[in-house]
């Protein structure tokens, strides 16, 4: 390789300065630049870690399985792209190495860009995602609900960075009463997946819990690999709690997501999932409160005016008025019952009378006799309908009899009750408080009745 600073054609013993010249760190980043930007390159590789599309260029890297190397994407070279440029894509590049002079990296600056396959690391995921679906593990049937008030939530994270702070702030903030237990892991690299195992085990068993939440911040497709291993997505499928993911942020989405009981968009949205809002509690708690106090006001309006109307009622102040009426229709009915079947028959008779008195029963005796057989018919039919009207009528007596002795003050006294009145005034007593000690009163039983004293109150 010839470097910028090795002119052809001229040997070094032919250098004019006998003594070693000294660079700067500026200068040889230079002379390397220039030395690297001769070369066009055509690189196969997996895209990685791409950034959002800034006005002149977007930035990504390029990896296999041992290396990186950074790429920067003009913008006209992405418009022009025929394919959506994302995480886990192989692509095929062409472009020619360049150095950043001030960070003294080096970087492919890419003028063509077209699709290779597919990544490995997307590879394994897809061939994991069709494994998991056809054993049902993504299936809606098979996702617990969550619990509506938490009491205990185990949160699996890594113990630095923004997560842990996002997720234990808003339950704090949100729903205080749940007491929170944070497992620290390693969320990327080397030993991610098995201690990301090991703290869900945790929660499963020795440190019980309602509900798990299983979070990391964003990151490139090599960051968050390992929550799309099998060994974490089984982990996640078998918890015997329901479990929430909060992984990177809106468009990543890893297999755990997919089967655990629900995915939330980043760790601040899990933890919201994870619990109710204090405030919204709080509002229903106190419209409940609102709403029994009324209920039980109205019905206790309601029984107060029943009792008042009770108190009002005729058959408490005077139950003789009350009875007065049925008792005289009950003696109207019982002077008619016996006079209704005789008046009937002397009416029957009469008019049988009367039509023996017709020429026609002048007649021989054939039809006086056929006639008489009919009287003697009708004879019997009235005397059965007057049999029938005093049962009916007794009937109608005997309950008239059985309403009036129920509503018959008398009626309370024979179940044990007794009224109290003033030996002096006659007036009811109905409290403590009308009597006092040694006036005398007298006691109305069902039988009689007792003449006492007041010896005590209560």
């Amino acid at each position: 390789m010839t470097l910028p600073w090795d002119e052809p054609g001229e040997p070094e013993a032919e250098q004019e300065s006998p003594t070693e010249r000294v660079l700067s760190v500026t200068e040889v980043n230079r002379m390397a630049k220039g030395a690297l930007e001769r070369f066009e390159v055509l690189v196969a590789g997996e895209v990685s870690n791409v950034s959002k599309p800034y006005a002149y260029y977007l930035y990504c890297n390029l990896r296999d399985e041992e290396a990186i190397l950074p790429a920067i994407v003009p913008i006209r070279v992405f418009d022009a792209l025929d394919f959506k440029l994302a995480d886990g894509v192989s692509v095929l590049v062409r472009g020619t190495l360049s150095l950043y002079e001030k960070q003294g990296k080096y970087q492919v600056r890419v003028t063509e860009m077209s699709p290779y396959g597919v990544g490995e690391i997307q590879r394994r995921i897809e061939a994991l995602k069709k494994k998991l679906q056809a054993e049902g593990l993504f299936a809606d049937e098979r996702k617990r609900a969550l619990p509506a008030f938490p009491g205990r939530i185990g949160v699996v994270t890594s113990p630095r960075g923004a997560a842990i702070r996002d997720v234990t702030v808003t339950l704090a903030r949100r729903f205080p009463a749940a007491r929170v237990f944070v497992r620290g892991v390693r969320v990327q690299g080397e030993g991610a997946v098995e201690q990301i195992c090991a703290a869900l085990d945790l929660f499963d068993g020795a440190w019980p819990v309602d509900v798990v939440i299983l979070a990391r911040g964003g990151g490139s497709i090599e960051d968050l690999e390992p929550f799309s291993t099998e060994p974490v997505a089984r982990k996640v499928a078998s918890m015997s709690v329901p479990v929430i993911t909060g992984i990177g942020h809106e468009p990543d989405v890893s297999v755990a997501d997919l089967v655990a009981d629900r995915r939330a968009s980043t760790p601040t949205a899990a933890a919201e999932a994870a619990v109710p809002d204090r405030s919204q509690v709080t509002a229903v708690l106190a419209g409940s409160s609102s709403h029994m106090r009324r209920c039980v006001d109205r019905r206790l309006n309601v029984a107060s005016a029943g009792l008042v109307h009770l108190r009002r009622a005729g058959v408490y102040r005077s139950p003789d008025v009350l009875l007065s009426a049925p008792m005289q229709r009950l003696e109207r009915l019982m002077m008619a019952l016996p006079a209704s079947p005789a008046r009937g028959l002397a009416r029957a008779r009469a008019r049988f009378d009367g039509v023996c008195l017709r020429p026609v029963f002048r007649l021989p005796g054939q039809l006086l006799a056929r006639r008489a057989l009919e009287v003697e018919g009708v004879g019997a039919r009235l005397q059965a309908a007057g049999v029938r009207s005093i049962e009916r009528r007794r009937g109608t007596l005997e309950r008239l009899i059985a309403k009036a002795r129920a509503l018959s003050p008398l009626a309370v006294l024979e179940r044990g009750y007794s009224i109290t009145f003033k030996a002096g005034t006659g007036e009811v007593v109905r409290d403590s408080d009308e009597v006092e000690t040694g006036e005398g009163v007298s006691i109305r039983l069902a039988k009689g009745a007792l003449d006492a004293q007041v010896t005590g109150k209560e």
